[in-house]
């Protein structure tokens, strides 16, 4: 996967879990909820739709490394070369 057909994917699952946000306004670099209300059962169903998304299993360990969309973008590329 390129790194934008990874990124297209983490703006369509949160898209998915919150379809008021406006995914085109997001800073990059920001954490999720410094931008808009997520609470952690959004955060949570984020993650696990980007697993079904994306056919992988990410622990739990991980999961503060996708709060910021930079973040999912890096961790989701890093797991692609594996």
């Amino acid at each position: 996967m390129t790194r934008d057909e990874i990124k297209e994917t983490a703006l369509e699952a949160l898209s998915d879990i919150a379809p008021e946000v406006d995914t085109g306004k997001l800073d990059e670099k920001i954490n999720f909820r410094d931008q808009f209300d997520m609470d952690s059962v959004d955060y949570l169903n984020f993650v696990l739709t980007l697993e079904k998304k994306l056919a992988i299993k990410i622990p739990e360990l991980d999961y503060p490394k996708l709060s910021s969309l930079e973040g999912c973008i890096s961790y989701l590329e890093s797991r692609a070369k594996d």
